[in-house]
């Protein structure tokens, strides 16, 4: 998988290389930083965004909002977390964009117009999470957004859209449209596609959900906060259905029994998140299907180590589990691999950990009841349109892929070269999971019999100026860790 040593074995350096590597700076990727770097390792942080925080703390320590408190107090609580990373000693590499991550410990990423590589002994990827897709008719069209993206815009740039319709499902979804709404934002109606079904079921769960109760009345709070706003909200939607040519104009949807038709220039959409793994899939890192999550996952052991020794996953892109979870989740995977690079013992390790894998099992058994509350239901997941869109990117429909299943692409890397369906700028993020779900429909067999993608770095677009103008990172002799 490397690019430019041609060794299979790497002899690191502890001049030339760090003790520990880092891709994200979002809770998982803070967290795992601050733990290493107060044992003594040189750690080195790369993250695409300008200021540390992934999305959840996104913007927490300078918003361009005047009230930031509106935003909610799980919003404003990962501030010390930000502080403390920045005040570490670990090296934060900010606006890196990682495209490539070989099995020797070798990282390359584009900053500055440049490409720019450095080499690590050990590895955490802490990419966090992205949206579900939502295919349904009509969400290709201008004016459709993810609700993710919603709040990116307003945490970001202070930027907002007025009289949204909000659709979906999950806790994120009704967060959203409360911090709209404490913002003075008008809000058009809230369509809600959690089924009536999906209460019922959550209920063998029901253990989970009271061992986090704080949590449990958090959400309980958000949804008579946008009642008690006077908000339209359409429970147990179903039939979902963008209207509009070159742009948005509205949604058909069924509620009640009944059909109903909103008029609007502004849709998001939201049913959950998934991790993101097209760098982690690059890699050539195990992966399987979870049920739970409906969504592949990195396949790990208890600390976060994945199939390449030296490479852990930490956060929501080893399966979602929330920002806390995630915080823990980075502290695990800092602690084991201290452990082996011998910088502490096994039984420190294991003595630290003992308290974080309590919390972390307290937060899986609240988000087993979540997932069973939140599932989305199959309709929005495989869509049943032959003219629905299943890749954005290359303007892809269900028709299209049923065609060259029919001509023998059984598979997805098969359907992606017979149709080009994933080839996009996305690289198949926006139509993976559909891809593999469609097809285990089509052939009659499970997911994890089907497959995924197979990807390959560079996990971006790159030009030539980039790769001309290459660059070595190395650590600061200040924060040589003292492995050997």
């Amino acid at each position: 998988m490397n690019i430019y040593s041609p060794t299979d074995t790497p002899e690191f350096n502890s001049g030339q290389s760090y003790d520990i590597a880092i891709i994200g700076a979002g809770p998982a990727g803070m967290s795992a930083a601050v733990t290493a770097a107060e044992a003594g390792a040189s750690v080195v942080v790369l993250d695409d965004k300008p200021k540390a925080g992934g999305q959840i703390y996104r913007n927490v320590t300078n918003s361009p909002l005047t009230q930031p408190e509106l935003l909610g107090e799980d919003y404003l609580k990962g501030a010390a977390l930000v502080e403390a990373f920045e005040k570490s000693s670990t090296e934060h590499i900010h606006a890196a964009n990682v495209w490539h991550v070989g099995d020797n410990g070798e990282v390359l990423f584009s900053r500055d117009g440049g490409t720019q590589s450095l080499t690590a002994r050990e590895l955490i990827v802490s990419g966090g999470a992205m949206e579900r897709p939502f295919p349904i008719p009509g969400w290709h069209l201008p004016g459709v957004m993810s609700a993710g993206s919603a709040q990116v815009m307003l945490k970001s740039d202070g930027l907002v859209r007025d009289d949204a319709v909000f659709v979906g499902t999950g806790p994120l979804l009704y967060l959203i449209v409360a911090q709209y709404l404490r913002l003075g934002v008008p809000v058009k109606a809230l369509v809600d596609t959690t089924p009536k079904s999906a209460y019922l079921d959550a209920m063998a769960e029901v253990g989970g959900a009271l061992s986090a109760t704080s949590m449990l009345r958090k959400g309980l709070l958000l949804l008579n906060e946008i009642r008690q706003a006077g908000v339209p909200v359409y429970r147990f939607a179903s039939d979902l259905q963008i209207t509009g040519n070159s742009a948005v104009t509205g949604l058909k949807f069924t509620s009640g029994n009944e059909g109903r038709q909103l008029e609007a220039e502004h849709i998001f959409l939201h049913q959950g998140v998934i991790p993101n793994l097209n760098l982690t899939r690059a890699m050539g890192l195990e992966h399987h299907w979870c049920d739970q999550q409906l969504c592949w996952k990195p396949t790990l052991n208890r600390w976060g180590q994945s199939s390449l020794d030296t490479i852990a996953v930490a956060g929501d892109g080893s399966g979602i589990v929330g920002a806390d979870g995630a915080s823990v989740m980075g502290k695990l995977a800092a602690l084991n691999q201290l452990q082996r690079l011998g910088q502490i013992s096994a039984d420190s390790r294991d003595q630290q950990a003992q308290p974080l894998f309590r919390e972390l099992e307290r937060l899986n058994k609240f988000r087993r009841f979540i997932d069973r509350l939140y599932r989305p239901i199959k309709a929005h997941r495989i869509p049943e349109s032959d003219d629905t869109v299943v890749c954005r990117c290359e303007e892809r429909t269900v028709a299209d892929l049923k065609r060259g299943f029919e001509l023998g692409a059984n598979g997805p890397q098969d359907l992606k070269g017979m149709t080009r369906c994933g080839m996009g700028p996305c690289q198949g993020r926006q139509c993976g999971h559909t891809v593999s779900e469609l097809l285990a429909q089509w052939r009659g067999i499970s997911v994890a019999e089907v497959g995924y993608y197979r990807l390959r770095s560079p996990m971006r677009l790159l030009n030539l100026t980039e790769l001309g103008q290459f660059s070595r990172v190395e650590p600061k002799p200040s924060t040589t860790g003292a492995a050997s």
